[in-house]
């Protein structure tokens, strides 16, 4: 069997949105039994028929920051055993995210949602409506997010305690995204805005 090796691309489609930083390209990471090139040019064309992402956007070659990477870290080696690909990779991974890139390592095959829950006092407070929310992000679909929150999951108290329903309407335009920053971001902007225009905002940090 041959040995697996790093691949390192970047999204290739110039329309694809960039929210956490425009002027850096957003990273995909991987590591495969085959040449790096190989890997990218068949998940961009879909002859392997495992990234509906990189076959809508494209993968462009980016393997000149493996290169350019500590040697230690190992990004330009082969490796008989996976769990040493990946270990390499996690490394890769790192070093990238230190130097400000945008990176996935899933491919651009995650999507993060933002989601906004209504919390509602205790009627027993005595106080009036409240345009108060709960703002964040996730990888599961907004219904299963808050799901958790319900049940104590990943636990943050006002969503538990005070989370009646979600709001539909303050996330229908917001968009989903591919890149873990990028939902980060869109997660804090969102409540930066909320509170301009008069929410009391819990999370969205």
């Amino acid at each position: 069997m041959p040995p697996y090796r790093i691949w390192l691309g970047e999204v290739a489609d110039p329309q694809f949105p960039r929210y956490f930083d425009s002027e850096r390209p957003q990273l995909l990471l991987g590591s495969a039994r085959e040449d790096p090139l190989e890997r990218m040019e068949k998940l961009t064309n879909g002859s392997l028929g495992t990234s509906e992402f990189a076959q809508t956007h494209g993968i462009k070659p980016r393997m000149d920051l493996l290169e350019s990477a500590p040697r230690e870290i190992g990004a330009l080696g082969s490796y008989r055993k996976k769990d040493d690909a990946s270990e390499v990779r996690a490394k890769v991974r790192d070093h990238l995210l230190a130097l400000g890139y945008v990176l996935d390592p899933a491919g651009g095959n995650e999507v993060y949602t933002i989601y906004i829950i209504n919390l509602v006092d205790d009627p027993g407070t005595g106080l009036g409506p409240r345009k108060w929310v709960y703002v964040g992000e996730t990888s599961k679909t907004a219904e299963e997010r808050f799901a958790e929150h319900k049940a104590g999951v990943k636990n943050n108290s006002a969503a538990r305690d005070y989370g009646r329903d979600l709001n539909y309407g303050l996330m229908s335009d917001i968009p989903k995204v591919r890149f873990k920053q990028d939902s980060l971001w869109l997660e804090a902007h969102t409540g930066e805005v909320l509170r301009e225009s008069g929410y009391e905002v819990e999370g969205a940090h």
